[in-house]
């Protein structure tokens, strides 16, 4: 066997008195982990395969696939990459004689714990965090984004049944300029939205996964005189709108290119977007 692996901070957030309990803790406080949010499916699945399979190894899991596959009934080989670099799984060395092969039983039985549960028991601690709930503050379990994330989740128009962290995971696969770009094409979205009011809002993931914010990549600004842009100004203000098709982000936005001397501090504060130009 190749070696074995460790369920991080196993011993903090698993309490049983037997070696083979009959089931194990899911602590919601998982919800509260970037990285396990961040998962793919198949890897969150795995995850609850390791701790099912550590509960009978005192934590440790074999680095072996095939054994996983047979145990947990998979359709493929496991693959514990993305556990191990997220931390989940910690690299260790054990004696493999020491596993035990679950029984086919042990994965379906969700009979009650034999044992009385302390309130130390109960306490919900998060197995991918260095220390438990009760030594950091609840918001320090909290989802933190980065904040160009933050930024550019805020100008999205969303729908409620977004989900945010896949946003954030394909967020993380862009470039520092490809996130920029990202950003910067989000006011052409929402003017194109607005001119469809019957288009349906594309998820965020589908904006940045597929690439799709580089077709409403905004052209390179073209040189605009002063008083132009001083009676788009007054226009707009006389309206508390917009037309972000041909005049391009309204002031507040992400690259709008209004003069700055030529701004008041409120304006593009509620404006909204107009249909078309005077």
């Amino acid at each position: 066997m190749a070696g074995m692996y460790k369920v991080r901070n196993w011993e903090q957030f698993q309490h049983y008195k037997d070696r083979n309990p009959p089931w194990i803790k899911l602590h919601f406080a998982l919800l509260s982990s970037e990285d396990w949010v961040t998962l793919d499916d198949a890897s969150k699945l795995l995850a609850v395969v390791c701790m099912l399979i550590a509960s009978r190894n005192n934590g440790m899991v074999p680095n072996n696939p095939a054994y996983l596959k047979r145990v947990a009934y998979l359709d493929r080989l496991p693959k514990l990459t993305p556990l191990i670099d997220c931390g989940f799984l910690e690299n260790v060395q054990a004696d493999d004689s020491a596993l035990q092969a679950p029984d086919s039983g042990a994965l379906a039985d969700a009979r009650p714990e034999t044992e009385t549960e302390t309130e130390a028991d109960t306490e919900e601690k998060d197995p991918l965090s260095e220390t438990s709930s009760d030594e950091q503050p609840r918001k320090a379990l909290q989802r933190k984004y980065p904040e160009d994330f933050e930024a550019f989740w805020s100008d999205y128009p969303r729908s409620p049944n977004m989900s945010k962290s896949k946003a954030l995971a394909g967020w993380r696969k862009l470039t520092e300029a490809e996130r920029a770009a990202c950003h910067r094409a989000v006011p052409a979205y929402r003017a194109f939205l607005a001119s469809k009011a019957d288009h349906p809002t594309m998820h965020a993931t589908t904006f940045i996964n597929e690439r799709r914010f580089e077709g409403f990549a905004p052209e390179p600004p073209k040189r605009v005189d002063e008083t132009v842009w001083q009676k788009r100004l007054t226009y707009g203000r006389s309206r508390r709108g917009w037309f972000t098709g041909q005049w391009g982000p309204a002031p507040g936005q992400v690259g709008c290119t209004v003069p700055e001397h030529l701004l008041k501090p409120d304006d593009g504060a509620g404006w909204r977007e107009l249909e078309k130009a005077a």
